[in-house]
């Protein structure tokens, strides 16, 4: 995949499965190529309802004429900033947003798997908006609130995404779509086992420190920790490197390290979803060296983990890690011998079932 996010979520009831994001990248199909075919691997992967593969997505690919897509996730507010230059994905994405949101407006709670919206912003900016000031209120979902349901399904006490941002814009923001992108920390259960996954997508400094920031004052710290977190910005180092306004010299923001690492379980993992051209160059960023070296100040050696290095750079595999009734877990193949990862047993094993199998989820990116 690249420099890029695919990370696949695996909810155990009803073999749930969540994307966060999808990146093919155009020599996927190359085998001399170091990229995996994403879209052909998650149709293989992923368990089938009606004899086609289902899926809940929050990223879009070219998925969507190949696999359910139970429940979309929305955030419009980017979709009306940067009309201008939208991929064909992107267009896809917001026509596909937009024939659900009419269905969901006229039927509400009657709408079907595969026609579900949950749309996420605020009332200020989308929901006072003609086209959605009549959407369901039980299908909005605002920052600073939590979602335990899936495609009309409960998961309460299993599973849990508490939605950090996109904030409020501001009247005179000159936010990029990086900064206006979602954020959102993930609670998988599993009996007495807890695993937290932090999600910042492209998110720069200033947005990521305000997250912290706001969660702390409002007391609700336990939505900042984290078993793994995907570096934002794949390896960006304008998470912890940052230009005040009038300032012509970028400075190393020590806080936001702190802050991650308070709010880190003991034995976190940091993945990076980049190449592994890690440089400190001029214009060499994302990926860059100075962000991973900041953060393999923060977690055990070994913990570091590079989607293009993994296990080892000439036999890449996705990274998997679990939740247990004995807690979280890495599927760790740089200690293993080869074999399937958890995964790809887990979501193999719900393939074409009723039933799941009922001792695992797990989540990481593919």
């Amino acid at each position: 995949m690249a420099t890029g996010d695919s990370s696949t979520v695996v909810v155990n009831d009803n073999a749930t499965v969540l994307q966060i994001d999808l990146h093919q990248c155009a020599d996927a199909d190359d085998e001399n190529a170091d990229t995996t075919p994403i879209v052909d691997e998650l149709v293989r992967l992923l368990p089938k309802r009606n004899k086609k593969p289902y899926l809940h997505i929050l990223g879009f690919g070219d998925l969507l004429s190949q696999v359910t897509i139970g429940e979309l996730w929305h955030t419009p507010r980017i979709f009306r900033e940067y009309k201008a230059d939208l991929t064909d994905d992107a267009k896809k994405f917001r026509e596909e947003a937009d024939r659900r949101r009419k269905l969901m407006i006229k039927n509400g709670n009657a709408v079907e798997s595969g026609d579900r919206l949950r749309v996420i912003g605020h009332d200020e900016g989308i929901f006072k908006d003609e086209k959605y000031k009549d959407f369901p209120k039980e299908a909005r979902s605002y920052p600073g609130q939590s979602i335990e349901f899936l495609d009309g399904e409960d998961y309460v006490g299993t599973f849990e995404a508490f939605i950090h941002a996109p904030f409020k814009p501001k009247e005179d923001s000159d936010e990029t779509r990086n900064n206006s992108s979602l954020a959102l920390q993930i609670t998988l259960t599993e009996g007495t086992g807890v695993g937290k996954a932090l999600f910042f997508g492209d998110r720069e400094y200033p947005t990521i420190k305000q997250v912290f920031d706001i969660t702390k004052e409002r007391e609700r710290d336990q939505y900042l920790e984290w078993n793994v977190q995907l570096a934002a910005h794949h390896c960006s180092k304008k998470v912890m490197f940052w230009k005040d306004d009038g300032s012509d010299k970028e400075t190393y923001r020590k806080d936001l390290i702190e802050d991650f690492e308070n709010a880190a379980f003991e034995g976190a993992y940091i993945v990076a979803s980049c190449r592994s051209d890690f440089t400190d160059g001029e214009g060499d960023n994302p990926p860059h060296s100075k962000a991973r070296e900041k953060y393999e100040g923060i977690v055990d050696a070994g913990h570091f983990l590079c989607t293009h290095e993994y296990p080892t750079k000439d036999d890449l595999q996705p990274i998997v890690f679990s939740v247990g009734s004995d807690g979280f877990g890495s599927d760790d193949k740089q200690t293993r011998s080869k074999g399937p990862s958890g995964l790809a047993a887990a979501v193999t094993a719900a393939r074409g079932a009723e039933k799941p199998p009922g001792s695992q989820v797990g989540f990481g990116p593919l």
